[in-house]
């Protein structure tokens, strides 16, 4: 960003954009700033991947699927394909061997190679949390190896033959909304980590789906935290987040508990006002997303005397369009000063948002909890593990937990443990002593601790591949 750049709000915009009438308006997001590609409304929801990879991977490698997979065509094509046999029963027992081997239970195509990613079929949503996970994530040059590894040749034959049978996909390359990528540092783990998960076919095959979910809950939980902490965020490294493990049991007490779930879903609730305020202050004369400490760099280096007239302006305007059914005498901006009074309008403007949400007098909650359920639900249902009277708590099982011990070793033979928790907490995952006790367990159970003497420090975990 330039130095000294005269940073001026598009009035004219945002009343077209946000519908401004006499005495309303609608709330619009993710239009000059897009953060997340949440709806306030929970009709379209989406809470399991399956269709989310299909989708991703047509994206990365720049497919369209035309057609619902066809169990009953691809048996006879891949019939077709073998020419003549011995007699209709023969026939019959070669397409029954196809049909056990590469279609499951529900009809639809067993995943026995990267390709068959592909023919995973979506539904819009999941297509737009796809374009989401693609546009915050990918690079270019995921996208040339992900094109070298799709376009390997196969050594089984029958595979070769079900391969070659399936329908064609078109060539398409998708029209991707570029998200606001707010926390780089979360991109560069993606993109190191996905390197290491398409190196090897079967871990990449069976691991897709939940490492693409386990980086949609690490960037969006960093990202609410970090909303939360408007121009104070550090953007450079994740917060603490307790998770804990599905197969111990916790108590109010835990580290796990206080500062897991119960931490997270304070700052959850907030995601919608703060993609209404980023939205209205990203109507302006600059041709950049801007997120709010990127925004806070720009007051500074704009003298704020104008721009808090104009941020105070916007303020009165919403507030004056937010009259039915709202209550704004008890209305009081409880953050503190940032040291930029422009700034300090800017919490003015989210807490008036917010407050005409989640106010006592408010009559418009059911758009807020909508947008905040898209998260909520997803972590409920993938991350999230009942606890009694506790309510939710984040919560890994065995499998995660391999399968991020895997990720952060990578190509090395062993990791150090406490180098391997260092990793674990790059990525978003802190755990309190005794969760640390029960993945030492497991390490132990599955024999991948190495003692190189009765020092905690000298403690390895070997690869698991």
């Amino acid at each position: 960003m330039e130095e000294n750049i005269v940073y001026k709000l598009d009035f004219e915009k945002i009343a077209n954009d946000f519908k401004f009438k006499e005495n309303s308006l609608t709330h619009s997001q993710c239009n000059d700033f897009k953060l997340l590609p949440f709806a306030a409304n929970e009709k379209t929801l989406v809470s399991n991947f399956r269709g989310v990879i299909g989708a991703f991977s047509r994206i990365a490698c720049n497919k369209e699927l035309k057609n619902e997979f066809n169990a009953s065509d691809l048996i006879n094509n891949v019939a077709e394909s073998v020419g003549e046999f011995e007699g209709a029963t023969s026939e019959e027992s070669f397409k029954d061997i196809v049909r056990t081997m590469f279609i499951d239970k529900e009809g639809k195509l067993v995943d026995f190679n990267i390709k068959t990613i592909n023919y995973i079929s979506s539904t819009n949503s999941e297509e737009k949390v796809a374009k989401f996970l693609f546009s915050i994530f990918f690079s270019e040059e995921l996208k040339e190896l992900v094109e070298k590894h799709y376009s390997m040749n196969v050594d089984n034959i029958l595979y070769k033959l079900v391969l070659k049978s399936l329908p064609e996909l078109k060539e398409k390359t998708a029209s991707i909304d570029e998200y606001k990528c707010y926390l780089p540092f979360i991109r560069e783990l993606f993109i190191k980590d996905f390197k290491f998960i398409l190196e090897d076919e079967e871990l990449y095959k069976n691991s897709l789906k939940r490492f693409l979910e386990y980086y949609y809950v690490f960037y969006i939980s960093q990202l609410a935290m970090k909303l939360g902490q408007f121009e104070k965020a550090d953007l450079d490294k994740p917060n603490k987040l307790y998770f804990s493990l599905g197969w111990e049991s916790i108590s109010k007490n835990r580290t796990s508990y206080a500062y897991g779930w119960e931490k997270l879903k304070g700052y959850i609730d907030s995601l919608f006002p703060h993609a209404i305020t980023l939205e209205f202050l990203n109507h302006n004369n600059l041709n950049e997303q801007l997120g709010y400490t990127e925004l806070f760099k720009v007051f500074n280096n704009s003298g704020d005397e104008e721009i808090e007239s104009q941020i105070d302006d916007l303020c009165n305007q919403y507030i004056g369009r937010r009259q039915d059914g709202i209550v704004w005498d008890d209305f009081k901006v409880k953050r503190s000063e940032s040291g930029n009074k422009a700034f300090d309008k800017v919490f003015k403007l989210f807490e008036a948002i917010e407050y005409q949400f989640q106010g006592k007098a408010s009559t418009r909650s059911r758009a807020n909890d909508a947008y905040k359920n898209w998260f909520i639900k997803f972590v409920q249902e993938n991350f999230g593990k009942r606890r009694g009277s506790l309510g939710y708590s984040l919560s890994l099982n065995e499998e995660d937990i391999i399968l991020l011990t895997k990720i952060c070793i990578n190509k090395n033979k062993k990791l150090k443990l406490s180098a391997l928790f260092d990793e674990f907490e790059k990525r978003g995952l802190s755990f309190d002593r005794d969760s640390q006790i029960k993945i030492i367990q497991l390490y132990e159970k599955l024999n991948l601790l190495e003692k190189k003497s009765d020092s905690g420090d000298a403690q390895y975990v070997r690869s698991i591949l």
